[in-house]
């Protein structure tokens, strides 16, 4: 999705504007601490450990506004469900 759908203008045009990207990765393995810390935060935040899980959260309540789970790349999307789901979310 960060490769093909974030940067079609359909996306891009209400995420650039309007949102601030924050990422939990699971890539460093070699460090249990961290992998320990960014599994709680993303069963606190997510309630799920599947991936991609993509959260809108009010900065200031942390109260989840929005959930998007799972791809909406080709061939199961093109983007435009992620779309409507960004602009739903929008106060």
């Amino acid at each position: 999705m960060e490769k093909d759908i974030f940067h079609r203008p359909a996306v891009s045009g209400i995420l650039e504007p309007k949102y601030v990207e924050a990422r939990l990765h699971m890539a460093d393995f070699e460090h249990p601490a961290v992998v320990e810390r960014t599994t709680k935060l993303q069963d606190e935040l997510a309630g799920a450990r599947a991936t991609p899980n993509y959260l809108i959260v009010d900065p200031t309540t942390l109260r989840i506004l929005g959930r998007f789970e799972g791809p909406d790349i080709p061939p199961f999307g093109d983007g435009t469900r992620f779309a409507e789901f960004l602009r739903r979310a929008l106060p």
